[in-house]
């Protein structure tokens, strides 16, 4: 069954509160983390005289009954410190479960879909990333976005990376974003692999198979903890992560032990397109010219140039996320 959620926090760490939530979320029994919106931040709603809010939308796909996953993220909200004493008050954290495939339910515990789905824009846009064809009350969530009372509500995208654990992005590209043919690099320069051994050494990388079998001798790298994004691999010298849920459990049990670690995606092209998403920084290394490159780095508009280092024929480049206002409709 598939369970859509919205969060929301105004009180302390706000974006970090919130993906501590994500993080518990893909931790439950039973549930699968499919996907969850970017952070958007609102004014608050019902009761105004209040900090502004950030709120996302995650689609969970559980075995579990909408009532029994209720009690687990109300459980998750009091792990995170939320005290209910006032009616649309401030809060820690807010998880709402607004709708659940298939289920209608009209209890004093649990109404779905959620009666106040329709009437708030930091419900709906982050909702309709996610499910914007999800129908409730005879609309889809594409059409109830495009009414005029949801519209004239002001919402912002956030600064804030939206899954539970922001990553970093490492790679060498030419002037067209290539990254490789023929599954190899495109290039070999030593200044650009001193630099990759530098950010990367101790750190968390994570690859596809096809970028670790392309390692000297296939193996993984020495001094890092090297995950790998397949559903086929079997391997016992790196960590295998079938899914994206799976790899947010393990950088959660990692970050348990090594809170200082960095997570670092080191390719191939499908993996950093499945994770660019979730990037918040960007280290780039930029070589001259065009190499006939058959794989490529996705294109990064979302991002702004925070620091440039030139270095012979290397360009040295450090991008970051930028914020951006969501566009009216």
């Amino acid at each position: 069954m598939k369970i859509y959620l919205s969060l929301g926090a105004n009180l302390g760490n706000r974006g970090e509160t919130l993906r501590e939530a994500m993080r518990r979320l893909a931790r439950l029994p039973h549930s699968r983390l499919l996907s969850c919106a970017h952070i958007y931040e609102t004014a608050p709603w019902g009761k105004t005289d209040q900090p502004p809010f950030l709120n996302t939308a995650a689609l969970i796909d559980t075995s579990l009954a909408p009532l029994e996953f209720l009690h687990h993220t109300q459980k998750i909200e009091t792990d995170l410190g939320r005290v209910r004493h006032e009616h649309w008050g401030a809060r820690t954290i807010d998880i709402d479960l607004l709708a659940a495939e298939g289920v209608t339910s009209a209890t004093d515990e649990l109404k779905l879909p959620h009666p106040y789905l329709t009437q708030r824009a930091f419900v709906l846009v982050p909702l309709r990333e996610i499910a914007p064809d999800l129908i409730v009350d005879g609309r889809t969530v594409e059409k109830w976005c495009e009414t005029a009372d949801i519209r004239k509500q002001e919402i912002t995208v956030a600064p804030e990376v939206h899954e539970p654990y922001p990553l970093t992005m490492i790679a060498c590209v030419d002037e067209k974003l290539g990254i490789g043919r023929a599954g190899k690099l495109l290039l070999y320069n030593k200044e650009d692999m001193a630099h990759f051994r530098q950010q990367t050494l101790g750190q968390v990388v994570i690859m596809g198979r096809r970028t670790l079998e392309s390692l000297p001798e296939g193996k993984p790298l020495a001094d890092r903890i090297n995950i790998v994004l397949s559903r086929t691999l079997q391997r016992e010298d790196v960590i295998v992560c079938r899914e994206l849920s799976e790899l947010w459990t393990t950088l959660g049990r990692i970050r348990q032990d090594s809170p200082a670690k960095k997570f670092i995606c080191i390719g191939g092209g499908e993996v950093y397109s499945l994770l660019l998403p979730y990037a918040k920084e960007l280290l780039l290394t930029e070589v001259a010219g065009e190499f006939a490159a058959d794989t490529f780095f996705p294109a990064v508009d979302d991002f702004f140039e925070a620091s440039r280092e030139t270095r012979h024929e290397l360009s040295f480049v450090r991008l970051v996320r930028a914020p951006r206002l969501l566009p009216r409709t």
